[in-house]
């Protein structure tokens, strides 16, 4: 009986040891207890990303930033007018975003835009960066485009139908136009939050 009562003394004592032990070390801690740090060096080191350099002239960016593969927004169609050099382009919206309020459109480099006629609704300007030429070429354009806003394309019922508000825009070139691949690109819309469905 004296026997078990050591060993349960013994015990305690052991056992308050170590209490006191972990609690000195916690204290000695600040009263937090801490985990092993991890390496921060080799192949544990930290992931660092950089800002892409964008290179700016003339106020504007003369790089293409977008990815190369873009969602398709818009469906397009070109119909000639009467006149040397006249074509109307209908642009509609076909995006799932919602309502498309502004865009950019880049013709063919090969055909230069001389002057957008009008346009169907919104606001739709010739712009493009100039002072390249000097007094050489006074009329020379950079990434000539056509900027339209104010323009609210309400959104397609479903992308399958085609059926999202369009702009038509009246337009005259240099020479004839050269249909190619259309680069429009969106500027501002109003989001939709609800699933515009696909088929």
């Amino acid at each position: 009986m004296r026997r078990w009562r050591r060993q349960a003394i013994v015990l305690v004592a052991c056992a308050v040891a170590v209490g006191g032990a972990i609690a000195a070390a916690i204290v000695a801690e600040g009263g937090h207890q801490t985990t092993p740090r991890a390496s921060t060096t080799g192949p544990f080191a930290p992931i660092t990303i950089t800002r892409p350099s964008v290179p700016i002239i003339a106020g504007g960016i003369p790089v293409d930033l977008d990815p190369v593969k873009e969602p398709k927004n818009f469906n397009t169609a070109l119909t000639f007018l009467p006149g040397t050099h006249r074509y109307r382009i209908t642009i509609s919206n076909a995006s799932s975003l919602g309502a498309i309020n502004s865009f950019q459109w880049y013709p063919p480099i090969a055909t230069p835009i001389v002057k957008v006629l009008g346009s169907s609704v919104g606001n739709c300007t010739l712009r493009g960066l100039t002072g390249f030429g000097g007094n050489q070429f006074p009329t020379l354009v950079l990434h000539q485009n056509v900027f339209c806003d104010k323009l609210d394309l309400k959104p397609p019922s479903c992308i399958c139908r085609g059926d999202g508000g369009a702009v038509t825009i009246s337009f005259m070139t240099s020479k004839q136009y050269l249909a190619g691949d259309v680069d429009l690109r969106v500027r501002t819309a109003t989001l939709v939050f609800h699933r515009i469905p696909v088929s």
